[in-house]
């Protein structure tokens, strides 16, 4: 089963729509029962004309009329507050799919790098430049140890020998292995970036 492009910014952005989504449904329902209810008021006033008006009548009509719009108005508010709040527990649903998605390509991406530094350790020219690097600080090691030992002797002797002492041959061969390290170091890096998006 092939899985949906995700992107995080659209879905990210979803969330914050529905909750927006959901206040202006509460708004616009309560102007409808504000309508509705001005509507009915006046049908009320009209009503009233026909109205006897002993007050014991009046009484009784207005007693009446009052009671019936309290029984609809309340019947409409519990209509309005169980559909804001079925708007809110599907908002809320919306925003928690949203967050396992996120959390699941997040998952993903992270197997995907794990795979992807695993194919560059395991190819040849990154290892080549793994041995290349233990043998150039080997190399420089031992470069560091004999030059501090040839600089130890201070005698005309110890300075004729210096010129053709190990330390000389020494660096020589650590800037060889030091320009084998960088060779290898390059072809390592061309070949990983050959398995970036594969």
């Amino acid at each position: 089963m092939a899985k949906a492009k995700f992107d995080i910014k659209t879905e990210a952005t979803r969330g914050l729509y529905a909750g927006a989504g959901v206040a202006d449904l509460a708004v616009e329902t309560v102007r409808e029962y504000v309508a509705k209810g001005q509507t009915r008021f006046a049908g009320v006033q009209k009503d009233i004309a026909g109205f006897d008006y002993s007050p014991e009548a009046l009484r009784k009509q207005v007693n009446a009329r009052v009671e019936s719009l309290s029984k609809e108005a309340k019947a409409r508010r519990a209509a309005a507050e169980a559909r804001v709040a079925g708007l809110r527990k599907e908002a809320t649903t919306r925003v928690s799919e949203n967050a396992d998605t996120a959390t699941d390509a997040y998952g993903d991406l992270v197997k995907r790098g794990e795979s992807l530094v695993s194919r560059i350790r395991r190819q040849e020219a990154t290892k080549a430049t793994t041995r290349s690097a233990k043998t150039t600080s080997s190399k420089a090691k031992t470069t560091s140890t004999q030059a501090k030992k040839t600089a130890k002797k201070s005698t005309t002797a110890a300075k004729r020998t210096a010129k053709k002492s190990p330390a000389k041959s020494s660096a020589k061969a650590t800037a060889t292995a030091a320009k084998s390290t960088a060779s290898n170091a390059a072809k390592a890096t061309s070949d990983g970036a050959s398995k970036v998006g594969n």
